[in-house]
């Protein structure tokens, strides 16, 4: 089709319905309908580099399309500009739009079916519910071409008249188009990656464009994957949950030992919970003698009530009295308190706790080794249970289980912020 300005033969393919063109040369705009001399409409000032030539052969998702032409649409209201590629099935003739922002590429196509609207349109909280996903209105906008190139079935200057309303539920959107009491038209839009656009046109990564924040449609973090990891989580946490239950009820707590001492005289022990006392602080004690059905974890527990200003250090040993296999572990007691400057402080804690795990049955009992300051005499007393829920394990393995998914969560919840910050319809907005 030759140009009425610079005579240049712009090629064109769809010989039935391509009526509009632009001239690759001298961006003149013209119209050329059958037999008819080709009349220039206007022309488009500046030059954009394209990614798709017209008339480039390319494949998506495993369907041939031809490129037709080229748009560069900018909103009335606002400085947002964006290219549109116009692509036609090259087996059904059907054309379908491929629209890039900030390198974000996204497949439009007729819905083929109309959409309700819940709400006003174009208004905050607009929304459309739909089989499986509820789309949410986006934007609303009228744009105008700037810039154009190649062959159209349409008069493309007449979109500015359109009022154009998005709806999103990533990675699709809904496009809904409006002319004043006319029926809307609607459209139906996919993310793209740029990866399949480079490979499936051989455009060189180099000739892609930058791809710059987040996309109307780009799908979150982990998009496929999140379903999946969100309800295996659960899932394993309700089962560390309700094993840690059955066990409290399977192998409930039990006391098997609760005994006074006092680390400066000495004395003879009598009664359950009588004292038994060694003459200076660095003398050995011994408990009375204990059962444990095991395996089995214990939960031990030292305490000395009346230490004040004072450090208390003491080793303990549990011993199986029917093999001599021992165990240990040492705690140190301190506590200091005063008055400075008119204020109260203290410091250090009179009671420690101490777990053995994986201890066998059988009669056991406890040696200390108490240390006390300048020997000084001090009270003390240790209380031991067996089948001790741990709750810090279930509580270490729930944090566990959370991490990976708590990751996902949080980059996901800083996409979808991003995302809606384009938008004047984001959810953050109150206004």
């Amino acid at each position: 089709m030759p140009c009425p300005k610079c005579k240049l033969g712009v090629p064109y393919f769809d010989l039935v319905n391509s009526t509009f063109f632009a001239c690759p040369r001298c961006h003149t705009y013209f119209k050329a309908e059958g037999d008819n001399d080709p009349v220039s409409l206007g022309r488009f000032a500046g030059k954009q580099q394209l990614v798709l030539q017209p008339g480039t052969v390319g494949t998506l998702r495993g369907q041939q399309y031809r490129v037709m032409g080229f748009m560069q649409r900018k909103e009335e209201r606002s400085t947002a500009q964006w290219q549109e590629y116009i692509l036609r099935h090259e087996q059904t003739g059907i054309y379908t739009q491929l629209a890039v922002y900030e390198g974000h590429w996204m497949l439009i196509g007729p819905a083929g079916r109309e959409y309700k609207v819940v709400g006003q349109p174009t208004r905050r909280g607009a929304h459309i519910p739909d089989e499986d996903a509820t789309y949410e209105i986006y934007n609303s906008y009228r744009a105008h071409v700037v810039f154009a190139e190649g062959e159209f079935d349409w008069e493309i200057r007449e979109d500015a008249k359109l009022t154009v309303t998005e709806y999103i539920a990533p990675p699709h959107m809904l496009v809904r188009e409006k002319l004043g009491h006319k029926p809307a038209l609607w459209y139906k839009g996919i993310h793209i990656e740029p990866s399949e656009i480079a490979e499936g046109f051989q455009v060189p990564n180099q000739r892609m464009p930058f791809r710059n924040g987040v996309g109307a449609v780009q799908p979150g973090p982990a998009h496929t994957s999140w379903p999946t990891l969100r309800t295996f989580s659960l899932c394993m946490a309700l089962l560390v949950i309700v094993t840690q239950l059955a066990l409290l009820y399977i192998k409930p707590e039990k006391t098997v030992l609760l005994q006074k001492f006092s680390t400066g005289r000495e004395t003879v022990p009598t009664g359950t919970d009588a004292e038994a006392v060694a003459a200076g602080s660095n003398r050995v004690l011994v408990s009375k003698s204990f059962e444990i059905e095991g395996p089995a974890a214990l939960q031990f527990r030292l305490a000395s009530s009346e230490l004040y200003n004072q450090w208390l250090e003491v080793p303990v040993t549990l011993v199986n009295e029917q093999t001599g296999q021992s165990y240990e572990f040492t705690k140190n007691l301190e506590f200091y308190a005063g008055v400075e400057d008119g204020e109260s402080w203290s410091e250090g804690d009179r009671d420690q706790g101490a777990t053995l795990a994986g201890i066998p049955s059988g009669k056991y009992h406890l040696t200390l080794y108490p240390v006390t300051e300048n020997g000084m005499n001090q009270p003390l007393s240790i209380y031991a249970s067996q089948h001790t829920p741990l709750q810090s394990n279930a509580v270490l393995l729930l944090l566990a289980l959370a991490v990976y998914p708590g990751i996902q969560y949080l980059r996901r919840r800083t996409h979808e912020y991003s995302r809606w910050s384009n938008s004047d319809y984001g959810p953050e907005d109150n206004s």
